[in-house]
């Protein structure tokens, strides 16, 4: 690699003496490395003009391969070296779409002023699309629910409550709490197969002592609420963002609903952005815990 940056050099000096000292090389020892990378490409590269240089034809040929060779390799280099610096680089993260409006953007505004030259490249998505993010090797790090696929490393970070959400006109709107089995023969609106959310809707039904009849199912939570809303059911679901104006939300005394959300990863190697943040999440996080939204606080119990 050093040949082809002398190379370049030379062939953008006006003399080899100008190249040299550019290079903080002798001339004998620029001589001798153009010498090998000639033996190497097998044709002379420059022709002889008095005591200076001229690229020829075959020089010509090899000058735009060189530099995006060395163009290539520099930036390797810095990608590696972005790899290697917890303070610089990319954190791929996927998560759930219900993660979407508080998880995320809490965990994030939390860490962003401690390592504000680190980006972060965001997907989203259903249990199964992300975890095989993950596998794939598209992402460093999930936010997720107890993961299924085998391979997949996963660490507590909070308990996240669920709520009933019901019309505001539901009979039950104006309660501070309710029993899950107190809607056991109403519809249910809820996440699609491949979202964590419709096993944990499934198994909370069945310890309140029933399978949940269901009228629609979908992948995006605010659909999923406008759709309580207008009267097509009611739902399991975490905490919203803000309050709606058609749905109430209603803590669940009995069975006690929550859902737990970790961080998982794969054993391979992880860039020290991606590491610093799962560091970071963990060490936050001291499970178990409730969310609390807006704040990184999870307080024990």
């Amino acid at each position: 690699m050093d040949e082809l940056r002398w190379f370049i050099r030379v062939a953008e000096s006006r003399t080899v003496t100008e190249a040299a000292e550019t290079l903080h090389l002798s001339q004998p020892a620029l001589s001798r490395g153009l010498g090998r990378l000639e033996r190497e490409v097998g044709a002379p590269l420059f022709d002889r003009v008095g005591r200076g240089l001229r690229l020829n034809a075959n020089g010509q040929a090899l000058l735009d391969g060189a530099r995006r060779a060395v163009s290539a390799v520099d930036g390797a280099r810095q990608s590696i070296g972005e790899l290697a610096d917890p303070d610089r680089g990319t954190v791929n993260l996927a998560f759930l779409n219900t993660m979407g409006p508080l998880v995320v953007p809490t965990l994030l505004s939390g860490y962003r002023p401690r390592r504000p030259n680190v980006q972060f490249r965001l997907r989203q998505g259903g249990t199964e699309r992300i975890e095989q993010y993950l596998l794939d090797g598209l992402v460093d790090l999930l936010l997720i629910s107890t993961p299924g696929s085998p391979g997949i490393i996963w660490q507590p970070l909070l308990r996240e409550p669920l709520v009933l959400v019901v019309p505001t006109y539901h009979r039950l709107a104006g309660r501070s709490s309710v029993e899950l089995a107190e809607v056991r023969d109403e519809p249910f609106v809820i996440f699609s197969r491949g979202f964590g959310m419709r096993p944990t809707t499934e198994r909370l039904c069945a310890e309140a002592g029933f399978a949940p009849r269901i009228a629609c199912e979908g992948e995006d939570g605010a659909t999923l609420r406008g759709l309580i809303g207008a009267g097509c059911g009611v739902g399991l679901m975490g905490p919203g963002p803000a309050p709606l104006p058609d749905v109430v939300e209603l803590p669940v005394s009995d069975p006690p609903c929550y859902r737990m959300i970790g961080l998982a990863w794969c054993d391979r190697f992880m860039p020290a952005a991606a590491d610093a943040f799962r560091s970071f999440a963990l060490a936050e996080a001291k499970p178990p815990g409730t969310w609390r939204p807006f704040t990184l606080a999870l307080d024990a119990e």
